[in-house]
């Protein structure tokens, strides 16, 4: 089984180690942030403020991080951000680096990769022709984004080794930030041995998770609509107890097709983004005109009903939460109780659809 060991809280980030199962060569964390619980559960923050959210995430994380010296310990010029064009700009993980640690030296690293679907089904990459890799020696590699299939990872991450080799340069760690899933990991368990191999002096492969191992949606999901390959859900996933307690406050964080649909349009391209998303809870609303019931749908997004006792809760979440205490799971035990006993019908389903459509039309500066 994989366990959340929780290694520091606080109100500006708590940190958690991943262990257990599918442990690799790299270090897994898991990190929570207000900016990145909220980034999650409303899909309506989105443009510039979206960005801006983000890099107060990002600053939190860095300071607080347990890896702190690996990165501040290092000359500033010798950290590279090395960013996946469009999706790992929002990441801002170059004025994060400035905010959290005063670097101004630090240089970034572009390249251009967007992945498509082949009419087989598989996932590829293409439009990955620009490329500005200016990388130092011994460089600490520092990056963001936000990984479903993984593809655009695997690629851009070969195309800097790759880069790296044929200059005669070389890698001292990498740290990767990421919105994703266990794609993730399968990526840099391969790569960690090609940069230890290809680097005598490689030390580290760090993964950090915000706020949990999503579980992509593959043709098997039991879900009404989703897009495999494409959405990260909260089915399935193992995620902070501060995200957990965070979306009980309004069941729409609970019923989102996708915790962040695509960043890029999220930021850059808000009339596609809000359509995206409008075209969800408008399909949704259907459902709920055809009896549909708000309990029926969130059962099969986030199927946690509680069940047992409190001492029974609180064995089952000691199990995979370690050091979280028991003040903290009786007030998530109590939010779920209240949780479940609202009103959960058809008419509550529409009433959501209705809530949400209004927002995100609003948000987009769409019309009706």
């Amino acid at each position: 089984m994989q366990v959340l060991e929780r290694l520091s809280v606080a109100p500006e980030a708590s940190w958690y180690s991943l262990r257990g199962d599918y442990q690799g060569p790299a270090e897994r964390y898991v990190v929570s942030t207000p900016q990145s619980r909220a980034i999650c559960n409303r899909p309506e923050l989105l443009g510039v403020d979206f960005n801006l959210t983000l890099h107060d995430g990002m600053t939190a994380a860095f300071r607080t991080a347990p890896f702190r010296e690996l990165i501040e310990g290092h000359p500033a010029a010798g950290v590279c951000v090395v960013n996946f064009l469009r999706g790992g700009l929002n990441f801002e993980i170059r004025r994060a680096l400035h905010s959290a640690y005063g670097f101004n030296r630090h240089p970034s690293a572009f390249m251009s990769s967007q992945r498509f679907r082949s009419e087989e089904g598989r996932w590829g990459v293409k439009e990955d022709m620009y490329r500005k890799l200016d990388i130092p020696r011994d460089a600490v590699l520092v990056m963001g984004d936000v990984v479903a299939t993984g593809v655009t990872m695997e690629n851009g991450l070969q195309v800097i080794l790759d880069h790296l080799v044929e200059l005669g340069s070389s890698a001292r760690a990498l740290v990767f930030f990421t919105i994703g899933c266990h794609k993730a990991e399968k990526v840099l368990e391969e790569l960690d041995s090609k940069l230890r191999a290809a680097f005598p002096a490689y030390e580290r492969t760090i993964l950090v998770y915000l706020e949990a191992k999503f579980r992509l949606v593959d043709s098997k999901t039991p879900l009404k609509i989703g897009i495999p390959g494409t959405d990260l859900i909260r089915r399935g996933a193992f995620m902070t107890p501060e995200l957990e307690a965070s979306q009980y406050d309004d069941p729409a964080s609970l019923m989102e097709r996708c915790v962040i649909y695509d960043a890029g349009s999220r930021a850059f391209d808000i009339p596609h983004y809000c359509e995206d998303v409008i075209e969800y809870w408008e399909t949704t609303a259907g459902f709920a005109r055809e009896g549909w019931t708000l309990r029926e749908a969130l059962d099969e997004r986030w199927p946690e009903r509680l069940r047992g006792t409190e001492e029974q809760f609180f064995a089952l979440r000691q199990e995979s939460w370690r050091g979280v205490g028991e003040d903290e799971l009786r007030r998530l035990y109590h939010q779920l109780l209240d949780f479940w006993a609202q009103p959960a019908g058809s008419a509550e389903l529409a009433d959501l659809c209705a809530r949400r459509l209004a927002t995100l039309r609003d948000v987009g500066g769409l019309e009706g």
